[in-house]
Formats: C-alpha cells, structure tokens, sequence
C-alpha cells in the first residue's frame, strides 16, 4: 500500500511569527520530554532503590522539575498518515481481486447454532437454528424478529434498556407468565474453544429472568446437560475469549438503533458510533480516567515540594536548641545509657527465673530417667517372678499329682501284705498237714528198718556187715543228695531276687540315661538360644530363622508377578509389655517366622526358594526342620476398630506394635489378636470370664493366661486347655545383653544338673556291675549243684543194686517198701521244702511290700510339709510378685509426677522464653544492641531516678524540655527525610505513568488512522458497488466523520444529445435509497475493522428502494461469504424476491404470521 508523505496539516493559515513561535513550544516540550526520558534511563542502569535512602537520615535532593502541566498530549502533536483514496482503492480492490471466489472459512467457535425462547416477550416458545455464516431473519411485523435479537443480546449479558423494549428484564417476559427463559446454544471448538475438555462441542447458555426482577445464568454441558457453572463471572470469560462485545453498535444493532443510525448525518455522531463500535471510545476514557490520577499525584508532590521548606526550617530551629543543651544532653545520653541497661536488666532477670525453671525441667528429666530405669527393672523381675510362680504353681499341682500314686502305692503295699500273710497261713497249714504225713512215714520206717534189722541180725555176719556197710553209704549219700536239693531252690530264689534288683537298677540307669540326654538337649537349645541372641544384635533376622540372609536374597533377585513377599512377619512387629513374652510367642510364634505374598504363584515360587535353602541350611525360628507355612494376602485395609476389645481389657493385639497394615491384617483374620484377651493367672482369667458373662458384655470369651493355660467358652460351656509353649528363637526382646546374661546362667544351672546325673549314672553303673557279679555267683553255685547231685544219684543207684543182690525175697519185700516209704518221705519233705521256700519267698514279700509300704507312707508323710514349703515358697513369690509390681506403679506415677512436673516447668520455660523475647524485642526499641551490666534491676532504677532528677532541675534553669527536645528533632527531621524520599518516589513513579501513557496514546492514535483508513477504504469500495463515489472524511481533531458521496447525473436535451453532470453531496442532500445504501456501506466499512465473530442487524433495509437493496444485500452476503469465522444475523420485516440466496452458507429464517389476542 502506498503511503503519501506524512505532514503535520495546518487548520488555517498563520503568519511567520506565529508559525516560529509554534515551532519553538514544541522544541521545549520536545527538549523537556528527552531530558526526562534520558533520567528515567539512567535511574534504571544505576538501579536506583528507595532502600538505599532509607538507612540514612540525609535529605534527599529535590532539585528536580516535575511534570508541567502545560505537557503537550501526544495526541495534540500526532500527525495522520495522508493517504490517497485512489491508491487506496486501488490497493484494497487489488487485493479484493487476489482473493476473488475465495470461500472465508466458518467460525469454530463463538457463533450461534440456535436459540430457544420459552415465555419472552411475545414468544410462548421459539426455536430458530442459524447458519454459521448469513441468516436473514424475515417475518411480518408483530412475528417477534426483533425479539430474537433481543433474546440474544439478553443472554448474552445485556440490558433490557439496551434492546428498546423495556425499562427492566421484568417487562420481557410474556404476559400471564411468572418467568422468561432464554438458551443459547454457542459454537465451542477450534483452537479458539473455551474449555474444551468441559464445553464440548458447544456451550449451552441458559438465562431465566424471573418476574421480581431477578436473573440467573445455567451453563451446561452439550452432551449430557449437566450444570457446569452459574456465575455471571463465567459468560464474561466466554465473551472475553471469542471477543464478543455485546454493548458494541457494531455486534449487535437493534430496530430502534438502526433506524436512528440511519437517518442520522450529524458529523459528530457518525464520529462517536465510530470510536464506540470499534471500542476506541472505552479506551480513551480509560486512559483520560489515568491521565487524571497522574495529574492527582503530580498536584500531591507541588503541595509537598511547598511543605519542605518549613520543614527544614524548624529541623534547623531545633537543631540550634540541642546545641544550646549540650551538657544536659550528656546527662540525658547517660540516662539514656541507664535506661537501656535498666531496659536490659529486666531480660537478664527473666533469663535467671528461666535458668532456675530450666534447672527444675533438667532434674525432672533426670528422675524421670531413674524412674524409667526402675520402672524397667520391676519389669523384668516381675516377668522372672511370673516365670519362678509358674514353675512353682506347676510344682505344687505336680505334688498334687504325686500324692495320689503315693496314696495307692501305700494302699496297693498294704492289700498285698495282707494278701501275702493270708497266703503264708495256708502255706503254713500245708507244711504241717505234710510234716505229719513224714512223720507218719517215718514211723512206719523206723518199724520197717528193725524188722530189717532183726532179720539181719539172724543173718551171716558177713553178710549182715556188707549190708550194714551199704545201707550206711546208701544213708549217707542220701543226706548229702538231700542237702543238695535243699540248697538249689534257695539258691534259685536268691537269684530271682539278684535279677530283680538288677532289673530296677538297669530302669534307673536308663531313667538317668533319658534325663541325662533331655539335659543336653536343654544345654544344646540354651547354648543356640545364646548364639542366636549375639547375632540378633548385628541382624535382627536371625531370630526368625536361621540363614535368612540367603532367603532374602534369593527375595531380592526373584521377579515377581506381583509383589515381593512381606516378611518375615515379626520384623513388623513389636511386645510392649515382657511380662506376657512367652504366651505370646506360644500363639503367634510360627506366623512370625513366616512370609506373605499376594499371587499364588509367587507363593509357589517362595515356598519352592525355602525349601531349596533347607538343603543349604536354612532352618525357621519355630525350631521345626520343615519348611513354614507361607500365607496369601489381599491387601485389604479393612476397618478391624469395630471388632476391637481392647478397651474391656488387655489383648493380644492391646500388647503389639504393628507397623505394617498389612501384618496386622493378617494377624486379625489368622488369630483374631483384637479380640483374645490376656490375664497373668488362670485365676484371673476366669474371674474376668465370669465378670464378662455376668454382665452379659460378651458371649464368647477367650483367654491365654501367662501361666500357659487357654480358657475360652460362653456362659454355659467352658473349656481349659494347656497353651502352645514355645520351642523356638526367642522373639521378642528388650535388652538383649540381659537376655544373653539370663541364658548363661540358665546354662550354667542345666550344666550343673547335668554333671549331677552324669554322677548319679556312674554311681547306677557300679551298682548295676556289683548286683551283675552276685548273680553270676549265684548261677555258679546253682550249676555246681546240679552237677554235684547227678554222680551221687548214681552212687545210690549202684547201692541200692548191691543191696538187692545180698537181700532175700522177704527182704527184698522190705527193701521194697521201704524204698516206697522213702521215696514217699522224700517227696514229702520236697513238698515241704517247696512250702518252706514258698513261706520264705512270702515271708520276704511281705517283708518288701511292709518295707515298701513304711517307704511309701514315709514319702507321704515327707510330701506334705515339701508342698507346705513350696506353698509357702509360693505365697512369698506373689508377695515379692506384689511389691514388685507395687514398686513399679510406685514409680510410673512418680514418672507422671516428675512429668507433670517438668511439663510445667517446661512451660514456664516456654513463658519465660516469650517473655524474655517481648521483653528483649521491647529493650531493643530502646536499645538495639543488647547492654550487660553488673548491678541489679533495683539499683539500675534508683539511679535513673536520680539523674532523672538532676535533669528536671537543669531544665528548669534552663527553660527547656530536653527530652522532648531531642524527640521533636528527630520526629522534625525523620519527617523531612520521609517527605522527600516521598517526593522523589512519586516524581519517579509519576514520570514512568506519565511515559507509558504517552506510549499508550500514540498508540491508541495509530489504530484509530490504521482503523480509520481500513474504513475508508472499504466505504469506497463499497460505494463503488452501486455506481456512486463515496468518500468518509475523517477530522480526528474536531471530532467529526463526515459522508461525502460524488454522483453523476445525465440530461438529454430536445435535440437528443446527453448532458452529463457530476456533483459532491452530503447525507442531507441524498435521496433516502442513496442516503441509506450509504449509510450500509459505512456500517459495513465499520465491520470489517472489528474482530467480533457476531454481527447482527435489525430492519438493515428499512429505507432502500429494491435497487439499492439487491446491491446491499450482495455487499452483505459478499462480505460474509468472503470473511473468515463471521456469522450474520440480518432483520428485514420484507421478504427476500429479487434477491438471490445461493450457497450452502446462506440461510434464510421465515417466522411464523403473528397471532394476536394471545
């Protein structure tokens, strides 16, 4: 585009002198502007800052001019760009031909796609769909056209007085109805959308106006209707984001707007449509509105310039007083000097008090560590004492046990007495019913043997001596074979005895033998309990199995499908209370030393890395050689506070500290720990049962007491169980080197016992050996006789031949017998020595089952004064346990009294130290450097009193107030300093807002000529449309706009020859169809310098003839065809014959006829 050269116009001739004396105003103004914008660049370089001026108490300089007020507005000395209108013409249909058939592209956002209207004005309900591009809106007057664009500039945040149709919002709305509702639906997507991700793809404006008055806005979401917003904060964001401007002529003009627009051709009017429709007009007042509260500021640092000297002068009247007061000013700079240090000795006394507080929290908190210490004593002595009550209640209940085989034993020794003497009398009644029977025998023998004797006697000497000879042989043998067979059976009797014996002793060896190894077992379990101990001090794994590191490891390097395993479980799990240690590793001991995993087949991978380090030597804290059990968990962090009983009393859980949810989970649904509870005793167990169920609290109860014993049941079934002990690692500990110490010496003590046995087995041996010897012998001496009675049976049998080879027939029959009779006598006397051994045997029976019987009833009678002494041994370990425990309460409600006392103490300390912070903050307004000195509070005020004295008297004689004095001065002087760091600040301040509003100025002037040249460019070219010259005059200065249209008329004369005759009209002077097609030129010039999406137009052909209307309305539709993103509302009351509507971006809206009498 061509740009004529830029000359300043003169508005009328001036003469030489005037023409110089112009220049040279504006050569000062133009010298005055670049000093002060060559000081404001140097302040910025040097970094001028007020702080800088604030520590010092000097008076800045003022030598500097302020702003004149007779400051030139760079509107005065803005020079309009000159261009010609043909070049411009040319240039603006060059480009019109560049782009000639080409299709501007539809508006994404910020354009209507339909409104409906229930109840507004003369509407019941209405619905009209628009096109994105030219809608003519025709209808015959009454069919409510102009309503729809008043509905329209309503919802879109206008005012009713705006539309013309009523003073209120109220006077909208239908007649008989009690509300108007108004919904507009907006184009909402592009790069130019608002709120996509909300809007999406159009945003649904809802106003419902009410009859008192009142309106309220909806914004809904377009797929489903939701309210997103109600603020009216909301539709201004929305209009502020597609530059829609719905109080602007040129947006929206209504039927009486347009009417007045078009009729009007005042100048000045013409010009203010202008400036209000392309918002320069808003602009400007803006920056007028600035202009002032410049001008404010500027007459704010004259009044205080004007002040400064009367200022200084009384700091200089003052300064001359303090001069004349020297050595009371050294007086008052002593009291000064006392009033800070007396300022200060306040604090120093508060520090003391705060020392002294400090002192009683330091020993508080040193008793409270005793306290602690013994508190943790008690505690471990009184989980020995349970451990020494335990082991004592189970030795009474043992004695219990043992007196009841006693008391049979003595019974069941007793019954066999007497059963035994009963045996012995018959035995006794058989030996002497057998006695008789040999001595009967004998008798007859005795006759037999001297008839023998007598037939002898009458026999040959020599044969009477040989048979002499062998019956005294036969005689002798026999008594020595019969002394044989006497000793065997006693014999044999003492070596069943023998065996016996050494039967019991083997049972005692093999008794000892058994204890012996159950002591190692101990020794061995003590001395890994030891080593496990020393190493849970550098890992704390180790008490949950031992080669863990290896398992957690493998852990580490595993990819699971999951999650890693938890665990082991007890490294989230901590025993607040020792005293139930044992119980409660009994009941979640093997869980502990376990792990969880989340997938089933991360736990088939776990169980799958265990076992393979059982192999390598992997062993569980339960002290089982098998692989743990490994536990599925969901990770549900469920509510367990419900099913929570700790508040009836102590539970398992009451004594954890579980710092992993999901461990605790766990430990709920495995052992429901929330809801078992714990009790010291069995005894106290139950009476907790019984209180439960009594008072009908709970139905179910269950308890572990800390003497191992599970009691669980309702108020009609009850059970009682001995508990889990526990055979693993030791889980819980609070003082390992305690622990470690308690184990060596619960080694030292099964060493010792273990010694004990070994020598009591020893001893067993020797005696097993001796009684080994003894039946030996006693088997010798048993073969010896049988071996000895089978060569004498022989002897007798060789002599009882002989005596039948010299006996004779009668004899013979008297041998005979008498063999009979001796034999006779001999199994006589065999069964009577069977009766004797049998009466010995029983005899010593009942000796050893009396013996046993003295024994057994002497155990008894030594058992009850040992289940005295240990009932006695047990009532002194409650009583300890008491004391114990007593002691330990002592001191925890000692700690809460050291604790309260220290807290307060410490609280006072806190008071203290606010105090001592107020009171330095305080003394540091006197005095901002702290002041030590030696004397006391008291002493520092008695001496300011004094001096204080001293001071008033000099004063007197001097006639002046030094103290005030010196404070007026430094107020008086403070104040200048202030002022004219003020005055500078401002001046600063005033320059860079009256710089930036000159920049703002020039440029609201360049866009007002660029504005101004785009529509006069336009109006040309749109004039040229209908054959006519059309011309807008700008006078910027006058604020004037002026229509200027040539036009050339043709006469013919008789002769038939035409007269052409060109002349310049204004709007007055027009026909009404060139006036008003014009005036739609301007109105279009205008709308193409406006960036606004919408532009609707009511009654836009109110005043043109149809020729002049086809042309307008090919200009509108051109100019929307050919436009990017412009939608067009146009209102005619006539219909659309003569004008073609070609094109999908044309719509024409026919409303329906009116019905009147609604």
């Amino acid at each position: 585009m061509a740009r004529a050269g830029a000359k300043r116009p003169s508005p009328s001739p001036q003469s030489d002198d005037e023409e110089s004396e112009s220049v040279r105003a504006r050569d000062v103004k133009r010298v005055k502007r670049e000093r002060i914008e060559e000081q404001n660049r140097v302040e910025e370089r040097d970094g001028l800052s007020d702080d800088s001026s604030d520590s010092s108490d000097s008076v800045p300089s003022l030598d500097e001019e302020d702003i004149s007020d007779d400051d030139d507005d760079p509107l005065d000395d803005y020079e309009d760009a000159q261009f010609k209108d043909d070049v411009l013409v040319q240039a603006y249909q060059a480009a019109r031909k560049r782009q000639k058939g080409h299709v501007g592209s539809t508006s994404e956002g910020g354009v209507l796609k339909s409104i409906n209207l229930v109840d507004f004005m003369c509407h019941r309900h209405l619905t009209v769909d628009f096109g994105p591009r030219m809608n003519f809106l025709v209808g015959h007057n009454g069919s409510g056209k102009s309503a729809v664009l008043s509905a329209i500039a309503i919802a879109l945040g206008g005012k009713a007085m705006t539309t013309g149709r009523g003073q209120g919002l109220k006077d909208l709305i239908r007649k008989g109805a009690d509300k108007a509702i108004i919904t507009v639906v907006m184009a909402n997507s592009g790069p130019q959308a608002f709120k996509p991700d909300v809007y999406d793809p159009h945003i649904i404006i809802e106003r419902i106006i009410s009859l008192n008055g009142t309106t309220t806005y909806k914004f809904r979401a377009s797929r489903d209707g939701r309210i997103l917003a109600n603020k009216r904060s909301e539709l201004s964001a929305i209009l502020e984001n597609f530059n829609i401007n719905i109080d602007s002529p040129l947006t929206l003009l209504t039927q009486d707007q347009a009417r007045s627009f078009l009729s009007s051709s005042d100048p000045g009017q013409l010009y203010k449509f202008f400036l209000k429709g392309t918002q320069l007009s808003s602009l400007l007042e803006t920056y007028e509105s600035s202009m002032q509260n410049i001008e404010q500021v500027n007459t704010l640092i004259k009044r205080q310039v004007e002040a400064v000297p009367a200022l200084k002068e009384k700091v200089d009247t003052l300064q001359r007083k303090l001069l004349a007061s020297d050595a009371i000013l050294r007086q008052r700079e002593k009291y000064k000097t006392i009033l800070n240090q007396s300022a200060w000795s306040y604090v120093t006394d508060k520090e003391n008090e705060r020392e002294e507080c400090q002192q009683t929290v330091n020993e508080n908190d040193q008793k409270i560590e005793e306290a602690q210490r013994e508190v943790y004593k008690h505690e471990k002595k009184l989980v020995t004492l349970a451990e020494e009550i335990r082991q004592t209640e189970k030795d009474i209940s043992n004695f219990d046990e043992t007196r009841k085989p006693l008391q049979k034993a003595v019974r069941d020794a007793k019954e066999k007495v007497k059963r035994e003497k009963k045996e012995l009398g018959d035995i006794d009644a058989s030996i002497m019913t057998v006695q008789e029977d040999i001595d009967a025998d004998r008798g007859g023998l005795q006759i037999l043997q001297r008839k023998i004797d007598a037939k002898l006697r009458l026999d040959a000497n020599a044969q009477r001596d040989e048979h002499a000879r062998l019956l005294r042989d036969r005689t002798r043998y026999e008594e020595f074979a019969d002394k044989l067979r006497k000793d065997k059976p006693k014999k044999q009797l003492q070596l069943a005895e023998k065996n016996g014996d050494l039967k019991v002793a083997i049972q005692a060896a093999d008794q000892i033998t058994y204890q012996i190894q159950q002591k190692e077992t101990a020794v061995y379990n003590i001395n890994e309990k030891i080593k496990n101990l020393e190493s849970q001090s550098t890992n704390r794994l180790t008490a949950f199995g031992h080669g863990l590191n290896n398992v957690m490891r493998d852990i580490q390097h595993t990819k699971w499908r999951h999650s890693p395993p938890l665990g082991p479980l007890g490294m989230y799990v901590k025993l607040n209370d020792m005293y139930y240690r044992d119980t409660i590793q009994g009941i979640l001991g093997a869980t502990l030393c376990t792990f969880a995993v989340r997938d089933p087949h991360d736990r088939a991978t776990l169980v799958e890395i265990l076992r393979r380090n059982m192999r390598n030597g992997y062993r569980p804290g339960t002290g089982q050689n098998q692989v743990p059990p490994v536990y599925m968990h969901g990770g549900d962090t469920f509510d367990y506070k419900r099913g929570d009983l700790s508040h009836l009393g102590p539970t398992v859980l009451s004594k954890l500290t579980v710092t992993n949810d999901d461990v605790l989970r766990l430990l709920i649904t495995l052992h429901r720990v929330e809801r078992t509870f714990l009790a010291r005793t069995v005894q106290e167990a139950n009476n907790e049962m019984k209180r439960f169920h009594t008072n009908k609290i709970l139905d179910h109860v269950n308890f572990f007491s800390a003497d191992f014993q599970q009691i669980s049941g309702t108020s009609s079934s009850k059970s009682s169980n001995p508990s889990t002990q526990w055979r693993g690692n030791l889980l819980f500990t609070r003082d390992l080197n305690d622990d470690v110490q308690q184990a060596r010496e619960q080694l030292h003590a099964r060493e010792k016992e273990l010694q004990a046995l070994t020598d009591k087995k020893l001893e067993a041996e020797k005696t097993i050996q001796a009684i080994d010897k003894e039946v030996k012998d006693i088997g010798a001496a048993i073969k010896k006789i049988t071996q000895g009675l089978k060569p004498i049976d022989l002897k007798l049998d060789e002599i009882r031949g002989k005596l039948a080879e010299v006996s004779s027939t009668e004899m013979d029959n008297w041998e005979a017998e008498r063999e009979e009779r001796m034999r006779k006598i001999q199994d006589k006397e065999d069964q009577l020595q069977a009766f004797i051994n049998e009466k010995q045997k029983k005899e010593l029976d009942i000796e050893r089952y009396q013996q046993d019987s003295i024994d057994r009833q002497r155990e008894l009678d030594e058992h009850m004064p040992q289940q005295n002494q240990q009932a006695e041994i047990l009532t002194a370990l409650v009583q300890h346990r008491a004391d114990a425990d007593a002691k330990k309460k002592y001191y925890e409600n000692a700690m809460k009294i050291y604790q309260v006392r220290r807290d307060k103490a410490a609280a006072e300390v806190a008071d203290f130290d606010a105090q001592i912070e107020e009171w330095a903050s305080q003394a540091r307004g006197f005095c901002p450097v702290r002041v030590r000195s030696t004397k006391s509070s008291a002493q520092l005020t008695q001496e300011r009193a004094t001096l204080e004295a001293a001071i008033k008297e000099a004063e007197r004689h001097l006639g002046v107030d030094t103290s005030q004095l010196a404070s007026d001065h430094r107020a008086a002087k403070r104040l200048l300093v202030d002022v004219s760091k003020n005055i500078k600040q401002m001046r600063k301040l005033n320059r860079v807002f009256h710089h930036a509003m000159r920049n703002r100025r020039t440029w609201w002037a360049d866009s007002r000529n660029n504005i101004a040249v785009r529509a006069r460019t336009a109006f040309v070219d749109f004039e040229s449309m209908r054959a006519m010259e059309g011309r807008l005059v700008f006078q910027h200065k006058e604020e004037k706009l002026s229509l200027v249209v040539h036009s050339t008329t043709r006469t013919e004369n008789e002769d038939g020859e035409s007269t052409e005759r060109s002349h310049y009209k204004t709007p007055k002077n027009l026909s009404g169809g060139e006036r008003s097609f014009s005036t739609v030129s301007f109105l279009l010039s205008l709308w193409t310098t406006v960036p606004c999406p919408l532009r609707a137009l009511d009654e836009w052909d109110v005043f043109l003839d149809a020729a002049n209307r086809r042309v307008a309305a090919k200009s509108l539709m051109e100019g929307a065809r050919e436009s990017d993103g412009k939608q067009y509302i146009l209102i005619t009351p006539q219909d659309m014959s003569g004008i073609e509507l070609n094109g999908p971006d044309m719509k024409l809206i026919r409303m329906p006829d009116p019905i009147r009498n609604q």
